[in-house]
């Protein structure tokens, strides 16, 4: 295997990138993480799920056994 010139890409590690003043989820899909977004989300979230979810999962575990 040849070393690699000086026109090709460098290799890059995790610890080479520098995100110290960058918001992640901001930059990746214009999320902005302010806090009243934030909840608006979680209003859209639902953590438990409907009866219905509940009783159709339960049959499929019955039936499958």
């Amino acid at each position: 295997m040849t070393p690699m010139d000086y026109t090709s890409t460098p290799f890059l590690t995790y610890s080479d990138i520098n995100t110290d003043d960058i918001d992640l989820f901001e930059d990746a899909w214009g999320f902005l993480s302010e806090f009243s977004d934030v909840t608006v989300v979680l209003q859209l979230v639902k953590p438990v799920p409907g009866q219905k979810l509940i009783s159709r999962l339960i049959e499929k575990i019955r039936h499958t056994e």
